[in-house]
């Protein structure tokens, strides 16, 4: 029964930890970016990125008058 309660125990110790980490990381994430301690998103690229073509469409008459 001793194990029992200590594996009890340990278990909620953990998940109170656990916890803790999650809610620091939401909290500390936009402090660090704002820091500039953040990973960078952008990255170099030597050629632009292409851009999407548009098309006019145009009426198609079908009937002869």
């Amino acid at each position: 029964m001793v194990t029992k309660d200590l594996a009890t125990l340990y278990g909620r110790v953990a998940l109170v930890v656990l916890a803790f980490a999650f809610v620091a990381a939401i909290i500390a994430g936009p402090l660090l970016q704002k820091a500039g301690l953040g990973r960078s998103v952008t990255a170099a690229q030597e050629h632009p990125a292409p851009e999407m073509i548009r098309l006019k469409a145009t009426p198609v008459v079908e009937g002869r008058g």
